[in-house]
């Protein structure tokens, strides 16, 4: 089935948390499952950093992100609920964007697209929600930057949701991370065909964009999954300066085939929206926004993730605690690490299985 589309925030544009304003917001979206006759079984799935509106395809050819994990009996159930999954405000595929025209303009956003946060995203979410007649969820499921939306949902929504699902996720990234993210947007920014931005209708910044998908990719597995596939073994016919070693090969072609499917200014808004991320915003502090979680709340950490380390979600598991939250908390190794629960299905099964019953 194709992306469907939603046009949103027609009459009245979106107040932005950063101040700026957005009108006529597209929003591509995907639904997987039957709806039950009282609307009680709609689980909302948020996408990771670089994901889509389609975690599964009907096409056995092409694979979606989640496609593992999705189907009837599987961990996400269509045989038991209808999953709905939108592509993020900002993103670059069918969701408004800085690659998207700008109406007013009728030339595309590029650098005048505005700041947004995950709490901007979230609000977009539940417009499509109401555009559906969708007034109660199940749950909310998410890894990574969808663990993030997802806990924005329990908090600004809380009536509105029975269950969360946080995989992989802590409640704010470390300077470490946002340190990770700010080398990729330099590599972007200061690849020659950046422009500011303005690189649409010329040649994008593709040096700059898999450079820094190559710096994403090593956080996202585990020295001992590389090692493992790769060791230090030499690539036949290798360049001294390129791609001399196996591992050095791999990354140089996740970093292009990530340019056939995402978008440079996309990335660099994303990456900030994460950096930013923060649940006290709008709220007196971080404890004050937690405490309006009414929803069970299933955290899920992988010991020897490298993006988002033991540590914090340890500190997040505490600050949800205090909060009073009804947390159910999961841990364990995966040699995946960051990347384990788009993976590691054997281990993510039962935990997602019981978050959503």
């Amino acid at each position: 089935m194709a992306v469907q589309k939603a046009l949103l925030f027609t009459e009245q544009p979106l107040n932005l948390i950063l101040g700026d304003q957005l009108k006529n917001i597209e929003v591509a979206y995907q639904t997987y499952g039957e709806l039950n006759s009282t609307k009680s079984n709609v689980v909302l799935i948020c996408h990771a950093l670089t994901g889509d509106a389609e975690p599964c395809f009907e096409d056995e050819k092409n694979l979606g992100w989640w496609q593992s994990f999705m189907g009837a009996g599987l961990a996400l159930d269509t045989s038991k609920y209808f999953f709905i999954c939108s592509n993020v405000l900002g993103g670059c595929k069918g969701s408004t964007g800085p690659s998207s025209i700008n109406p007013a303009t009728g030339q595309f956003y590029g650098s005048q697209f505005p700041r947004i946060t995950i709490q901007d995203m979230v609000r977009v979410q539940k417009a499509l929600l109401e555009y559906l007649d969708i007034t109660h969820l199940h749950a909310v499921i998410g890894g990574s930057f969808g663990g993030m939306q997802a806990t924005q949902w329990a908090i600004d929504y809380p009536d509105f949701l029975d269950n969360i699902v946080n995989l992989c996720s802590s409640l704010t990234l470390s300077a470490e991370a946002i340190g990770f993210n700010h080398v990729m947007r330099q590599a972007v920014m200061n690849d020659p065909n950046f422009n500011n931005g303005d690189y649409y209708g010329g040649n994008p910044p593709e040096k700059g964009l898999s450079i820094a998908r190559m710096l994403g990719m090593l956080t996202y597995r585990t020295d001992l999954q590389l090692a493992k596939a790769f060791g230090r073994a030499i690539k036949n016919e290798g360049q001294y300066w390129g791609d001399y070693f196996q591992v050095e090969s791999y990354l140089s072609y996740q970093g292009q085939k990530f340019l056939a499917r995402f978008d440079a200014n996309t990335y660099l808004h994303l990456l900030r929206a994460m950096d930013l991320y923060d649940p006290a915003i709008g709220y007196t502090d971080i404890k004050t926004a937690l405490a309006r979680i009414k929803a069970r709340y299933t955290l899920v950490a992988v010991a020897n993730d490298q993006l988002f380390k033991l540590t914090d979600l340890h500190r997040s598991k505490k600050l949800l605690e205090q909060s009073g939250v009804n947390l159910q908390y999961h841990e364990f190794a995966s040699d995946y690490g960051h990347d384990a629960f788009l993976v590691d299905y054997d281990f993510f099964e039962p935990k997602i299985r019981n978050g959503l019953e």
